[in-house]
């Protein structure tokens, strides 16, 4: 399952508890501020009816001082008067400031208008005394019934007030008791919401969890399966498979491996695999680096060298050929170390006899060859022989004599020629291709002119090269003979030795030597089996004919062989080109190079 979905289920178990808590805030901001709006509505009521108290005190106090003074003529009584005057005042200024209702706004400037005219009344009474006693109690009665009318006037005031409260009372009472009941249903509802939900996820995750258990647990099995079959199979391989970790010590080795190396697994798990696998070169018996150490350094796939050997625990030497490679994880980094190795002792022991057999091939060769050559000297020997034999003049029969020694002259230096022509050491030394190329075109000229092919060579190159040239005069004599097999008189053999570069490495220089010839060609379906040892089409001429094994012979010597043919005429032909490359360093036995192979295809012009 997606983790996506898991995502998705957790986001909305988190997410609602968090919605119930905001609606549950919300619900209880609404009702907390609903109530104390109503709070705040009665307790500006108290304050209006507590200043409306205070005005009314202190208008009776102004009345209480005017009577008094009126009634004694004492300034003494004058004094709540003042004192009540001064408060009055700031008094409305704050009903003004409580109230907020025009009707309410209305009485508060008829009760100060109406108040200021009686103290003008009063003030003007004080100033205006002695007077006589009826008109004095006329004037304390209209003052009476004035201040009767203010307080009255006052009184409703405070009714309103009173009446606003009480109702603002019992909003508070009713919006309380309706939060309560509202915020209690909707907690109810939101716990009833958020625990069906809850369940819901917690079922869906349940499932999901299930799900992806069963999809672990099945792939569990199918990796173990998997794990089965390869380990049976690596186990039950005719190759030896031994693995390793990072720092080079076993951790696996199968039935073949235990076989080459000696070693059981259970005792070489932990072990180094310079201790199980020891390698050494066949020619120099040197110690050859292990591929385990290859591959950590390269961090690729790696091959051994040829002609190396793998001494067992009982001390038993078997030729081997082996590859190891990196085992990565998902990032790309290397985790462990596979070798694979084989048994090639019969396979080299069939290379050796495949070698002595082309060596026993070109001894018939130089053998015919030889034949061929010292045959024609031979008969006119023993043609000047059977004259100087029935010549009776001193003087004739010297010169025949003469011609003899000329004869066998010539035979001394094609023996020669081809004792030295396949007598090679077999380590390697530098030489000149340039060299060997006029040297195997003078051997084989006499024959090509017999034929009637024409023997080109063009060299432009004097550099040298590492190898032996004895396979190099073995090489090219296959080319050579196998051309010459496929032409017919006109035909032209052309070998050419010039500077080049290495075709797979611009950066490496060498000699290419070619040889093209103008026979008949290689058939389209034979192209394929021209480096197959011992194929043969001796029962067609083409450069291809008996060339099995000595084509084979090229393409393992030189650093780079390339060939091409054409059966259609006109222009047709075959045409093998050979890069050696210009090595530096001290000569090395035949065996020890490890030599590559590529096999491009050219047209011959």
């Amino acid at each position: 399952m997606e983790s996506r979905l898991y995502n998705r289920l957790l986001f909305r178990l988190l997410a609602l508890p968090i919605a119930a808590l905001t609606i549950l805030a919300l619900v209880l901001g609404y009702g907390l501020q609903r109530v104390e709006e109503s709070a705040d509505a009665i307790d500006r009521a108290d304050v209006v009816i507590l200043h409306g108290n205070r005005l009314i005190r202190f208008i009776l106090d102004e009345e209480t001082g005017l009577r008094g003074f009126l009634l004694t003529r004492n300034p003494v009584f004058l004094e709540p008067l003042h004192s009540a005057d001064l408060q009055i005042e700031p008094e409305f200024d704050t009903l003004y400031s409580l109230v907020h209702r025009p009707d309410q706004v209305a009485r508060l400037h008829r009760l100060q208008a109406d108040h200021k005219q009686w103290e003008l009344t009063a003030y003007h009474e004080i100033d205006s005394f002695p007077k006589e006693t009826a008109v004095l109690d006329q004037d304390l009665l209209e003052r009476k019934q004035e201040m009767d009318n203010l307080r009255a006037q006052m009184e409703e005031f405070l009714n309103i007030v009173i009446e606003r409260r009480a109702v603002r009372s019992a909003e508070n009472t009713l919006v309380t008791r309706n939060a309560r009941i509202i915020l209690v249903l909707t907690a109810a509802l939101i716990a009833a919401l958020l625990a069906w939900e809850t369940r819901r996820i917690f079922r869906l995750l349940t499932a999901a969890y299930n799900q992806q258990i069963k999809e672990i647990e099945q792939r569990g099995d199918e990796s173990y399966a998997r794990e089965q079959w390869l380990n049976t199979t690596i186990r039950s391989i005719g190759d030896a498979v031994i693995a390793c970790d990072t720092a080079g010590n076993i951790v696996f080795m199968n039935l073949v491996a235990e076989r080459l190396t000696g070693w059981k697994e259970e005792e070489s798990h932990g072990v180094s695999l310079h201790t199980v696998f020891p390698i050494f070169n066949e020619d120099t018996r040197a110690e050859v680096e292990n591929p385990v150490d290859k591959v950590r350094r390269l961090g690729t796939v790696v091959g051994l060298a040829n002609h190396t050997y793998l001494v067992s625990k009982e001390g038993t030497e078997i030729c081997i050929d082996d590859s190891g490679a990196p085992i990565r994880d998902s990032s790309g980094k290397i985790i462990g170390i596979v070798l694979v190795f084989r048994d090639i002792t019969e396979r080299r022991m069939s290379e050796g006899a495949l070698m002595r057999a082309e060596k026993l091939a070109a001894a018939g060769r130089l053998a015919a060859s030889m034949a061929h050559e010292v045959n024609n000297p031979l008969e006119g020997l023993t043609n000047l022989v059977y004259i100087a034999r029935r010549s009776d003049e001193l003087d004739e029969i010297r010169h025949l004599l003469s011609q003899a020694e000329s004869e066998l002259t010539r035979i001394a230096h094609i023996t020669r020629q081809s004792l030295g022509f396949y007598r090679e050491t077999s380590l390697a030394e530098h030489f000149k291709p340039a060299t060997v190329v006029h040297e195997v075109s003078d051997f084989y000229h006499p024959r090509a002119a017999a034929l009637g092919v024409t023997l080109l060579v063009n060299t432009t190159t004097e550099r040298e090269v590492l190898g032996t040239a004895g396979e190099l005069r073995q090489i090219l004599s296959n080319l050579i003979a196998n051309g010459l097999d496929a032409c017919s008189k006109g035909d032209t053999i052309r070998l050419e030795a010039s500077a080049a570069t290495d075709p797979r490495d611009s950066r490496r220089p060498g000699v290419r030597i070619t040889i093209a010839d103008t026979g008949q060609g290689i058939l389209p379906e034979h192209i394929n089996s021209v480096f197959e040892p011992f194929f043969t089409t001796k029962k067609r001429p083409a450069p291809a004919s008996a060339c099995g094994s000595r084509a084979n012979s090229s393409k393992s010597t030189a650093a780079a062989c390339a060939f091409g043919s054409r059966t259609i005429t006109p222009r047709c032909g075959t045409v093998f080109s050979l890069f050696l490359p210009v090595q530096e360093g001290d000569p090395q036995p035949r065996n020890s190079t490890d030599i590559s192979q590529r096999t491009t295809s050219h047209k011959h012009n």
